[in-house]
Order: C-alpha cells, then sequence, then structure tokens
C-alpha cells in the first residue's frame, strides 16, 4: 500500500501542473517528516526527482522542494543520493529564489550534509556565508553549525581565508548571540589549526575580539576559546603576539573552569607557549606558572602531560629561575617530584638537572631542592634517574653545595644507585659527580671509609670514554688525602686499576693515573712499596718519553714521590728498570722548566743513594746537561735541584773530575752569587767541599769565589754562614788565595764570626 501511495506521489511531481506539483512535493516533505518511510522513499528513488525540482520557476515549489530534501536528509544514507544526483549545485542554485524560507531550509540541508561532505565550493561557501547573515536566527544557527562542522572535516581550508570567514566568525562571536557564539568559536578553533593562521590574522583583531568573549562566557564558550588558544600555539608565528595580547592572563581565566577539555586545552596551550626560550619569563610575569599550579591538580592525565611539558621548559629558563628563587617558587617542583604521575617525576628530575646549571637555581635547591634530587636517584624509571644524577653532579660542581649533597647522604646514594645501574648516560653524571665531592677534604673522608675509591675503579674501567676520565678525576682527587686516606685507598684496591688506566689509549686517563700515583706515593712509605711492587716503575718512565707535556710531567712527579721512600728499594727499582737512561733522555728533549726541574730533582734524590750517584757519574752526559741548565734562564726551583745535585757530588772525592770537567765549579761559585737562601746554601757547601781539593782552590779564587763567600758570611742565613766560613777558610790554605781573600774583606768576615759576632 506505501509502495502505490509513494508511486502516486512521484507521478503527481511529474506532472505539469504546477499546483499538482506543489501539493506532490508537499506531500512527500510531510511523508520524509518520518525517518522511517525513508527506505520506501529511497527505494522509488525520490530524492532524484526532487532535486529536479529545487530548479522550478515558481518559489512556492522549490520551497515545498528544499522542505521535502532537508528532510530526507536527515536519513545520512540519503546524503550519498544526493551528492550523486549534483544535489549541491540544485541546493546552491537557491540562493536566487530571494525566499527567506528557502534559505531556512537550505541553511538546515547544508548543517545536515556538513556532518558527511568533507569539502565545499567557493560559491557553496559564500551561499553558506550569506545564510549566516540571514534574519532568520534560526537560518544563521543552521548556517554557523555548517560552517563549524566544515571548517572542522575540510583538510584545505585556504577557500575559508580567501572568503573571510575567520572575520566573519569573529564577527558573529563579537554580537554575543546565544548558541551562536558557541558555533563561531567552533568555527574559529577548527579554522586556527590551519598554517594560515599567522600573525597577519591574529593583528586583524581576532585574537582581541576572542579574549573579549571570555567574561560571563558559557562552559562551552570557554571550551572552544581554550581550544582556539591551544590550535593557535602550535604555530610558531603566532607566539609572540598572543604573548604580546597577555592570551597567558584569559589562559589563567579560562582554567578555573571545571571541565576536562578547557583544562587540557589550556595546558597544551602554556606548554606550547612555553618551549619558545624569549616568551618564558613574560609568561611567569602574566602568571602562568601560577596557572600551571592550579592545572597540575588536574585528573586529566593528558592536561597533567601538558603541565609537565611546560613546567620543564619553564624551568630552563635562567630569568624564570632569577624569578623563582626571588619568589621561593620551587615548591611546585618538589610536589610533582611526589606525585605518583611519572610525566610529573621526569618534569621534576629534568626541571632540577635545569635549575643546577645556574647559580641561582643551585641557591635555590640548596635550600629544599637536595633531597628530592637524591631520592629520584634512585627512582625505578631510567629517565628520571638520568636527570637527577645529571642534578646531582650539576650541584656537586658549586662549592656552595657540595657539603649540603654529603650531609643528605648524597655519596651512599650516588654509590648505592651507580652499583645498581649500567646506564651509561647515568653512570657518566655519576662519576663526575664524584669528581667533584672528591675535591672536597670533608667529604673526601666520607667517600673513603664508604669505599667510593673501590667503587670507582669498577667504573674506571666502563667502556665509555668519558665515564672512565671522569671516574679516574675522582680517584685522582681521592688521593690527595691524608696518609691514612690514601692508605685505606690501596687497600681497596685502586693500584691494579691505575696501573690499567696508566696503560690504556687516552690522554686524558693517562695523565689522571699518573697524578694519582704521585699522589699516593707522597707521604707513605708503605703506600711507595706497593706501588713499586705492583710493577708501576715501568709504565711511568715509559710515560716520560711521551709526546705529551702534562704526562710526562705527572709521571716525573710520581717517580719523585716514589724516590722520596726511606727504603733504598724502591731507588734501585727505577735504576734497575733503566730509569738512568730514560732520565738522560727527558734531559735531552725536553723544552719545558717543569719538566727539567722534575728530572733533575728526581736525579738529586737517586744521588743520594752511593751506589746510584757512581752510576750516574759514570753516565758521561748526566753532569754537562745539569751544568747547562743551571747556566740557563730557568726557574729558581730548578736551579735549587741543581744546585742540590751538585753538592752531593761534591762530597765524593772521586767525582772532582768529572765536576771540573763538565765547568761545575762556575756553576757552584754562580749559585753562591744568586739571590736565593736555599741556592746559597747548596752553594756554599759544595765550594767547601770542592775547596778540600788543594788543585781546585786558586781556580775557585780566580773563579770568583772568594767575594760571595764573604757577602753570605755578612748574612743572617746561619747555615750557608758555616759552610761559606769553612769554604773560605780552605781556600786560605793555598798562599795564592791570601791577598785575593784581604781585598775583598774576608779576614775580617772570618774574625767576625771567631768574635761570634
Amino acid at each position: 500500500m506505501a509502495q502505490i501511495a509513494t508511486s502516486m506521489l512521484m507521478e503527481s511531481v511529474k506532472s505539469n501542473d504546477s499546483a499538482t506539483v506543489r501539493c506532490g512535493l508537499g506531500a512527500i516533505a510531510n511523508v520524509a517528516e518520518d525517518s522511517g518511510t525513508h527506505p520506501i522513499l529511497i527505494s522509488a528513488n525520490v530524492m532524484e526527482t526532487v532535486l529536479h525540482r529545487l530548479n522550478h520557476a515558481e518559489t512556492a515549489i522549490k520551497r515545498e522542494a528544499i522542505r521535502a530534501v532537508s528532510n530526507l536528509l536527515s536519513s545520512t544514507e540519503l546524503h550519498a543520493n544526493f551528492l550523486r544526483y549534483d544535489g549541491l549545485e540544485s541546493l546552491i542554485q537557491l540562493q536566487t529564489a530571494s525566499c527567506e524560507d528557502c534559505d531556512c531550509l537550505a541553511a538546515l540541508s547544508f548543517s545536515k550534509l556538513s556532518f558527511s561532505i568533507s569539502s565545499l565550493s567557493d560559491d557553496g561557501l559564500r551561499y553558506v556565508l550569506t545564510l549566516i547573515k540571514s534574519k532568520e536566527t534560526i537560518a544563521r544557527k543552521y548556517a554557523a553549525t555548517a560552517l563549524r562542522n566544515l571548517s572542522a572535516s575540510s583538510e584545505e581550508k585556504d577557500a575559508f581565508f580567501k572568503l573571510g570567514i575567520p572575520g566573519l566568525m569573529t564577527e558573529v562571536l563579537s554580537d554575543k548571540e546565544k548558541d551562536l557564539d558557541v558555533l563561531a568559536a567552533a568555527a574559529l578553533s577548527s579554522l586556527s589549526c590551519s598554517s594560515r593562521i599567522t600573525d597577519r590574522f591574529l593583528d586583524s583583531g581576532i585574537l582581541h575580539t576572542v579574549i573579549r568573549s571570555i567574561s560571563n562566557a558559557t562552559v562551552e564558550l570557554k571550551s572552544q576559546i581554550a581550544a582556539i588558544f591551544a590550535n593557535l600555539s602550535e604555530h610558531l608565528e603566532c607566539r609572540p603576539i598572543m604573548i604580546s595580547h597577555a592570551v597567558v592572563k584569559a589562559i589563567d581565566a579560562l582554567s578555573a573552569v571545571d571541565h576536562g577539555d578547557t583544562l587540557q586545552d589550556c595546558a597544551r596551550a602554556l606548554a606550547n607557549l612555553s618551549s619558545a626560550e624569549k616568551a618564558q619569563h613574560a609568561i611567569y610575569r602574566q602568571g602562568g606558572f601560577k596557572t600551571l599550579d592550579t592545572l597540575s591538580h588536574s585528573d586529566c592525565e593528558t592536561c597533567k602531560r601538558y603541565v609537565a611539558i611546560a613546567l620543564q621548559f619553564m624551568a630552563s629558563s635562567v630569568e624564570v629561575q632569577r624569578s623563582f628563587f626571588a619568589d621561593d617558587a620551587l615548591s611546585l617542583y618538589l610536589d610533582v617530584s611526589t606525585s605518583a604521575s611519572l610525566d610529573y617525576q621526569r618534569t621534576a628530575a629534568a626541571s632540577f638537572s635545569s635549575m643546577s646549571q645556574t647559580e641561582e637555581g643551585r641557591l635555590m635547591m640548596k635550600k629544599d631542592g637536595i633531597n628530592a634530587v637524591l631520592r629520584l636517584c634512585s627512582h625505578a624509571d631510567l629517565h628520571v634517574r638520568r636527570n637527577a644524577v645529571c642534578a646531582v653532579a650539576n650541584l656537586a660542581a658549586s662549592p656552595e653545595t657540595r657539603q649540603n649533597i654529603a650531609m643528605e647522604g648524597g655519596v651512599e646514594v650516588i654509590r648505592f644507585a651507580s652499583a645498581a645501574n649500567s646506564d651509561v648516560d647515568f653512570l657518566r653524571d655519576a662519576t663526575r659527580a664524584m669528581s667533584s665531592l672528591a675535591v672536597d677534604t670533608a667529604i673526601r673522608e666520607v667517600m673513603v671509609s664508604q669505599e667510593i675509591p673501590k667503587s670507582l675503579s669498577k667504573l674506571a674501567k666502563s667502556a665509555d670514554s668519558e665515564t672512565q676520565r671522569f671516574a679516574s678525576l675522582a680517584l685522582c682527587n681521592l688521593c690527595v688525602g691524608t696518609q691514612t686516606q690514601k692508605e685505606s685507598i690501596v687497600k681497596q684496591g685502586v693500584l691494579r686499576v691505575l696501573l690499567f688506566i696508566l696503560r690504556y689509549p687516552d690522554l686524558e686517563v693517562e695523565r689522571r693515573a699518573s697524578l694519582a700515583i704521585a699522589a699516593l706515593s707522597l707521604g707513605s712509605n708503605q703506600n711507595r712499596l706497593q706501588i713499586v711492587g705492583c710493577g708501576f716503575v715501568r709504565s711511568l718512565l715509559e710515560a716520560t718519553s711521551y709526546p705529551d707535556l702534562k704526562l710526562r710531567q705527572f709521571a716525573l712527579l710520581a717517580l719523585n714521590g716514589l724516590v722520596l721512600s726511606t727504603e733504598p728499594t724502591t731507588k734501585h727499582h727505577i735504576v734497575a728498570e733503566n730509569g738512568l737512561s730514560s732520565l738522560l733522555s727527558v734531559l735531552k728533549s725536553c723544552k719545558d722548566d717543569e719538566s727539567t726541574h722534575a728530572c733533575i730533582y728526581l736525579l738529586g734524590s737517586l744521588a743520594e743513594d752511593i751506589e746510584i750517584l757512581k752510576a750516574i757519574v759514570d753516565m758521561d752526559s748526566f753532569l754537562p746537561f745539569v751544568v747547562q741548565k743551571l747556566g740557563a734562564a730557568g726557574s729558581i726551583e730548578t736551579k735549587r735541584s741543581a744546585a742540590y745535585f751538585l753538592a752531593l757530588l761534591s762530597e765524593y772525592q772521586e767525582c772532582h773530575r768529572r765536576l771540573q770537567e763538565a765547568n761545575a765549579l762556575e756553576s757552584a761559585v754562580a749559585l753562591i752569587s744568586l739571590v736565593d737562601e736555599e741556592c746559597q746554601y747548596y752553594g756554599a757547601f759544595a765550594l767547601a767541599l770542592l775547596a778540600k781539593n788543594k788543585s781546585f782552590q786558586v781556580p775557585l779564587a780566580k773563579m770568583g769565589g772568594v767575594r760571595p763567600l764573604v757577602s753570605i758570611m755578612a748574612s743572617k742565613h746561619s747555615d750557608a754562614r758555616h759552610w761559606a766560613a769553612l769554604a773560605l777558610l780552605k781556600l786560605a790554605d793555598n798562599f795564592n788565595n791570601h791577598i785575593t781573600i784581604a781585598e775583598e774583606g774576608g779576614i775580617s768576615a772570618l774574625l767576625a764570626i771567631g768574635n761570634g759576632e
């Protein structure tokens, strides 16, 4: 029966009689109000017939046709048929009808279709724009709905901007017409995703209107405005003008709404705006940080994630950190560090890492943040641990915060965390922290007692070069302690590791290993014997031949530390490893004064052993080089070391001939002429012993030795005066020197000493 009735209606629509057509279309429109009839109408292909009548000349027929179409479009199944039969073109042509009812129904049709189509021709958009300016509120609402949906679904939004739709939506929004303002804001929200939204469009007043619309806005409107801000903030070009328009304050007003999507978009906007380094301090001044504090209490995980991002960006700004410090605003980061949210914990750790890089940040964290950072070092999440230990390493680099780290148990925390972690980045910063902490004398004692050297011994063999470098530096710093600490370090098994890294092909590591050995050898005979027993001498001697200046100096320093032992075995071990030849090579090749000084000082220490002294003298090249260095323009320390070496040789008669051949007699005279008490002492000592040799007495006087000796006797340096007087007396044994001694005032000087003056 229904099919028969439908067929009759279709026939009436096809009639040539206008009244019949109008009535038939009206009947179809009435029937189509019930969507349950649509399947029957679809089977009868009603849509094609009705669309054909949209182009009818009579307005009344057009009105009924569009009413039928608008009712039929309530079923999305008919949208495809509508589009297949060029329904959009027919619908757009209705704008020529000059019929308010037709326009209203056309707007309704566009609003229904907008859920299915992703684009509309320019003519179609123009018609919708005309409809949105209609006098009928319902028509404007339908048109606005269509624009909202089309702007959201359309991938290509250029036409919207070309036709000025953003500006029109702004006008609608500014009119504050109920319901329409939400639809206009929704359209702007969708269009604000487009790259066509730039500062040029913002300057046209859109942003100002949007901000003004917040006051007295409904929850729905505020949600759309928050979306506009969030979408605009995605564009780099928009951020500066958004900041200049104080959008952050507007966002703060929106954040008071208890609406999930609104809060999420507020957080997204702040996260995007905070990513601009130049804008971060302005955001803080506009109250953005307080807004983030408010948003941080949201139950929405996505909102929390955006808040976390924004907080992390804010913490990276030096200017913002200064404001944090002035406002005592670290509490928010401390709160999020204890949150159950992993995003917040990661943000806290990353923010602490950023803050710890500046003086203000470190001072702020010194008060309340160190405990929080240390706690995060043992967190289950790797990202949290990495940033936390990085913060500790940065804090440890500052003398003002090292003690606080130690007092909060930082040494034990780092030791435990280092043992439990295998991540390269974590261990790199952990060793960096330990290398800085080891500089402090008080902390050094704690580190040694907690067996940090043992932990560092493992880290020093890391495959990561940076970890190895920091670990070797930490060991080097720890070795500069008291004798008890040094012996404890050796007991913790560091020597084998130091020997390993001393031979490692990394210059920085080799330098630090040799310097650590030098430190361990000073002040402890026990350590010296163990160092020699572990086979360090050969490696250190090899290091003296390296082209690197620092490594050569540190190796010589370590060797000097070893030969200071009261046990002669250390010195003999150096000689047994062909150490004298190595030292001679250094003397011949080195051009820096520090290496020369260290080498000659080492010779002097070795020469304290008579057997080694004879071996040195037997190597003809040594004496000429030492004498040459005495005459060169070197440091006073080098001259002192050379003077000591010559003084040792002058004690033995069998060395005198070699000294004369090397022109050492002139050097001895030159030494006592120097304005340095130590050089004068060694020079006077050497001359006193050399003057015992009768063959040297006249030559020494002719070399000008008498005058400086007389001058020394007039000085207050009692030890030098003793040897100067003895040298003068020995020179006086030779009759040929008497006149010279008398002319230089030597007799008066000797008499003064005799009289106890």
